[in-house]
């Protein structure tokens, strides 16, 4: 069962933008989603890994492959000092013209591919490869790792540990002596620098979203540690399995056995780290990602009026009763359990405080003519009570994720009701938020579908995900609970206490 699965996109793009909530300050659909190049750019950016740079990153990595990336270093790496040869200008160009061709299917008469990629494969028979590892191209790939995503980590913690092991066996079969010791040394400063970047950005997302103490954000920073350590004893360990299988590709062997990224590629799919003793397993780390991407979004959306107490509490209520599922699952261990529950309190309350700023921010700016109030200051009172009346619900009911949003909503009309008398001039209150329940329940008139929602209808689809066009606010929250039990292993959960 692989916390990886869960839906990350569906769950963080679709429901934060459509669930058709009341802006705290209703802000214009158009501020929070635009078109940009054809791509729909949301509110809150998600850790999204590049993986254009990584060789052989998830497709498995053949000979093939391997060689035709030397050729596209070898002939379409242009450096600005080769303007002034024409010969070297002309042949880059023609190269890339070449290659151009070939992604486009055009067939003209001139070397295909094939032909291209074998001859220079028979080349690297011939000659092999050097020893050097190309620091550019692997600062590169392992600076791509500062953006990881909770889905991507255990391959991203893989291919960091097989490409330094793998680098590192190159140097020590190449060189000896002092060029050894500053090779090595090249090699340290790169991948510390790449393994910091990953560290650093993914815990520092947890942190931020989900409230975690120092101490807390310390022991995931070790457990990281802990956990390349332990795949990078496993590489070692897999390297000599490896170089046999690679004397067994008969001419290849000669280039391939100083083909690093190839070399990397064959670690991981050799061997896998066993059971970690880090205090944080991988899977914790990802699924505490995924909380953290649902809190993202909120606090995001909220830091811009983009949500109100009311639908702040159902957005966070749903991702903690995810978090509250994957705990009874025994998808994660006691330890990240009780991170996950010790830092809620200050993970709402950072979603609050950045609703907050928003509406004070908000009111020391009132148009002409908006009376004094317009942006009243948060009401905790509310969020909170429809947070309980959800999570109850929600413990009450066996772990129906459902049907505690609709015990949330119905809580909702009442609270947000008394809000509303305590401050009439709330522009987040009254006929705004009566409108939002009485709406809750029923899909738009497709002509009431916003460009916000096209937009990511557009986005959806793109990526293979349902549409949820058309659909009601209440419809939305349920679609969420219903992908994330497929992607944990279908099927409900019995978390009464």
């Amino acid at each position: 069962m692989n916390i990886g699965n869960f839906p990350i996109i569906s769950n963080n793009i679709s429901n934060r933008i459509t669930t058709g909530a009341p802006h705290a300050g209703f802000q214009s659909d158009s501020d929070a989603v635009w078109m940009k190049d054809g791509v729909v750019q949301g509110s809150a950016q998600l850790l999204n890994p590049d993986f254009s740079a990584r060789q052989g990153y998830r497709e498995d990595y053949s000979i093939r492959d391997a060689a035709e990336y030397l050729w596209r270093q070898e002939t379409q790496t242009f450096n600005l000092k080769d303007l002034d040869d024409p010969e070297k200008s002309k042949e880059f160009l023609e190269n890339w013209r070449m290659q151009a061709r070939w992604d486009l299917g055009i067939q003209d008469g001139g070397p295909t591919k094939d032909e291209v990629i074998s001859a220079y494969i028979q080349d690297l028979q011939q000659n092999g490869l050097d020893g050097s590892v190309d620091w550019s191209a692997l600062t590169r790939e392992l600076d791509a790792f500062k953006a990881t995503s909770p889905e991507e980590l255990e391959d991203g913690l893989d291919y960091l540990a097989s490409r330094y092991v793998a680098a590192r066996d190159k140097l020590e079969r190449n060189y000896t002596g002092e060029e050894l010791t500053a090779q090595l040394a090249k090699l340290e400063e790169v991948y510390q620098a790449g393994k910091s970047g990953m560290i650093d950005g993914y815990t520092q997302a947890l942190q931020d979203n989900l409230g975690l103490s120092d101490s807390d954000a310390q022991a995931v920073r070790d457990s990281f540690s802990t956990i390349l350590a332990e795949k990078e004893e496993t590489y070692r360990g897999a390297l000599k399995q490896v170089h046999e299988a690679v004397e067994q590709t008969g001419p290849d062997s000669v280039w391939l056995k100083n083909h690093d990224a190839y070399i990397a590629s064959q670690l991981r799919a050799a061997d896998k780290a066993g059971q970690s003793e880090a205090r944080y397993s991988v899977q914790d780390l990802a699924a505490a990602g995924q909380i953290a991407q649902s809190y993202r979004t909120e606090i995001f959306d909220a830091s811009f009026c983009g949500r109100n107490e009311a639908t702040l509490a159902l957005g966070l209520s749903l991702a903690d009763m995810k978090a509250e599922t994957m705990i009874s699952k025994g998808l994660v261990s006691e330890n990240m359990a009780a991170l996950l529950r010790n830092s809620r309190a200050q993970g709402h309350e950072n979603a609050l405080t950045a609703l907050d700023q928003a509406l004070a921010q908000r009111e020391s700016h009132l148009a002409p003519g908006e009376p004094k109030g317009t942006f009243a200051p948060v009401d905790r009172s509310v969020f909170q009570g429809i947070y309980d009346a959800t999570l109850n619900a929600f413990r009450q009911n066996g772990g129906d994720g459902a049907g505690a949003i609709r015990a949330g909503a119905s809580y909702g009309q009442s609270i947000t009701a008394q809000a509303t008398a305590r401050n009439p001039q709330a522009l987040r209150w009254g006929i705004s938020m009566e409108s939002y329940w009485k709406n809750f329940y029923t899909a738009p008139d497709a002509k009431e579908v916003s460009p916000l929602e096209k937009s990511v209808n557009r986005l959806m689809e793109q990526i293979g995900k349902p549409s949820s066009l058309g659909s009601s606010a209440y419809q939305k929250y349920a679609d969420s609970w219903r992908d994330f039990l497929a992607a944990i292993g279908g099927g409900g959960v019995n978390i009464r206490a």
